[in-house]
């Protein structure tokens, strides 16, 4: 039904981080370059923010995802789409649980339209509901081959997708698709919903249909057009460390020092 890999060292984890990026296209997301990815619902007491993570899967770093101590608190990055579910079969994100009760991880979310363009509905993937969640260690899900729950009850012209806000995860992406064959994915991303208070979890190399999203901190220098027109200012050596000018960034990207 899933697949979790627990990362007990950096250096395997990065092994198999690579592995999972170089499957697919890799696109960088940055502060700067978001890429289409935006707060969506975040609301107060809820925060997203870029950090730096010597031990993510990819990179330097991570998003990290956090809720205060209320209720009220959401954390959210999403983005958007337009793909019939039944051509979307590689799902996957790593995860990182920094504190929080133990079932604390973001989730993976696919706003969707069951009927096409009328049902709508978030299918939400849950890692506690598919595995077991491990504290401060990277873990890797498969998103296509587990189970979610619907946000809302929709009824499909193959049956009734049954909402259970909050669990019990009862759906795969293939039983939903049998019973909604028109339904049409509007959106992807991770979260951490209402009701969650406490979290502080991170998460990295989002997979939707074979596009992974490495989220990193800042844009590390690989051509001299990052370095121009003040780009210098903004990229970073591989290790985090500025410019000081964009001499040295051309330099850099030419030498590697």
């Amino acid at each position: 039904m899933r697949r979790y890999i627990a990362l007990c060292a950096v250096a395997a984890g990065l092994a198999v981080g690579v592995g999972v990026a170089a499957a697919a296209t890799t696109v960088v997301v940055t502060p700067t370059n978001t890429q289409g990815w935006s707060t969506a619902d975040t609301r107060p007491g809820g925060a997203v923010d870029f950090v730096a993570d010597p031990t993510a899967p990819s990179g330097a770093g991570a998003l990290q995802l956090t809720t205060d101590l209320t209720t009220a608190a959401k954390a959210q990055y999403m983005h958007e789409a337009n793909a019939p579910l039944a051509d979307v079969n590689e799902l996957s994100y790593w995860t990182k649980q920094n504190s929080g009760p133990p079932v604390a991880d973001p989730s993976y979310q696919l706003a969707v339209n069951l009927n096409g363009t009328s049902g709508f509905t978030t299918l939400v993937y849950e890692p506690y509901w598919n595995g077991a969640v491990t504290p401060g260690i990277w873990q890797n899900w498969d998103v296509s081959s587990g189970r979610f729950w619907s946000s809302n009850t929709v009824t499909c012209s193959g049956g009734t997708i049954v909402g259970t806000p909050g669990g019990p995860a009862t759906y795969t992406l293939t039983e939903v698709e049998t019973l909604c064959p028109d339904a049409v994915v509007t959106g992807f991303g991770v979260n951490v919903g209402t009701y969650n208070p406490g979290y502080d979890v991170e998460t990295d190399l989002v997979d939707f249909n074979g596009t992974v999203y490495d989220f990193e901190p800042y844009a590390a220098a690989t051509s001299k057009d990052q370095c121009k027109d003040g780009g210098w200012t903004t990229a970073r050596r591989a290790d985090g460390s500025t410019f000081a000018n964009q001499g040295d960034c051309i330099q850099y990207v030419n030498t590697g020092s």
